[in-house]
């Protein structure tokens, strides 16, 4: 666990106390199929779900995916972000650049507003009966199958994962989906900065431990890192194809194989 990670936790506890830790589900081997952990950088899923698109502009998050569909994602871009990144710093190719949820909120748009949640948290089994379906209600644990979920929300949650989360996965559902499903229909506020902020930063001891080629198996949000680089690149008077230009990005990459997902566990 990181000091940010750690710091971040601490300041989770002013939660219910009959909130708590999730624990972890060993992982079962085996492959669940092939999978994209890219964000969408085309809003036509998005535009066919009116509910979402209300929802994200109440929500002020409508914007961030509108950015996102307007860039191209570079993986090399993303991996050497992350694999820079040290106490919210990143030097690349002579740049300094930050990453705080102030940055993020920034960057997207997203209000750095809200409650700060523990990914590995649960909610009371009460808060989960608007979003699942009543015959599954007593079936429920820190996992469940997508199918649990009422009709109504499926295809917004399939949403959220796509553009929040990011396991390029959509057959299971944690309780930290259920939390970002009570923020965007209004339920209860929630901090997206501060949530993808940490989701980038448990990226980095995954990241670490791993070859070049087998990196790419743990890294996501792809969109996000390239918008955070963009704003500061603006910043700082850079343009992003001068950016991409310079050695470190022009070096041939190492090859990344079809990412497959381990079934099991949420996004690390």
């Amino acid at each position: 666990m990181s000091e940010t990670e750690t710091n971040y936790e601490q300041s989770d506890d002013h939660a219910s106390a009959s909130e708590f830790e999730v624990q972890r589900r060993p992982h079962k081997g085996g492959k669940g199929g092939h999978h994209r952990r890219e964000e969408p950088t085309s809003l036509t899923d998005l535009q066919a779900c009116p509910m979402a698109v209300s929802c994200f502009r109440y929500m002020s998050c409508y914007e961030f995916c509108e950015r996102i569909s307007r860039i191209q994602h570079h993986r090399e871009l993303a991996r050497l972000f992350v694999l820079h990144l040290h106490d919210g710093h990143v030097n690349l190719a002579g740049v300094d650049f930050t990453l705080t949820p102030e940055m993020i909120a920034q960057a997207t748009a997203i209000p750095n507003v809200g409650e700060v949640w523990n990914k590995r948290k649960m909610l009371d089994s009460i808060q989960y009966e608007p979003f699942i379906r009543p015959a599954f209600m007593r079936h429920l644990t820190g996992v469940f199958p997508f199918r649990f979920l009422r009709s109504e929300y499926a295809p917004m949650m399939r949403l959220i994962m796509l553009y929040f989360t990011c396991e390029g996965r959509f057959s299971q559902v944690y309780s930290y989906h259920i939390r970002l499903l009570m923020h965007f229909t209004w339920v209860r506020m929630m901090n997206i900065p501060v949530f993808l902020c940490r989701n980038i930063e448990r990226m980095v001891p995954l990241m670490q431990r791993k070859s070049p080629a087998q990196q790419y198996r743990s890294l996501y949000h792809y969109g996000l890192i390239q918008l955070v680089v963009i704003h500061q690149l603006a910043q700082q008077g850079i343009s992003r194809e001068e950016f991409i230009s310079r050695d470190i990005f022009t070096a041939p990459p190492p090859p990344h194989p079809e990412v497959v997902h381990e079934e099991g566990g949420p996004s690390q």
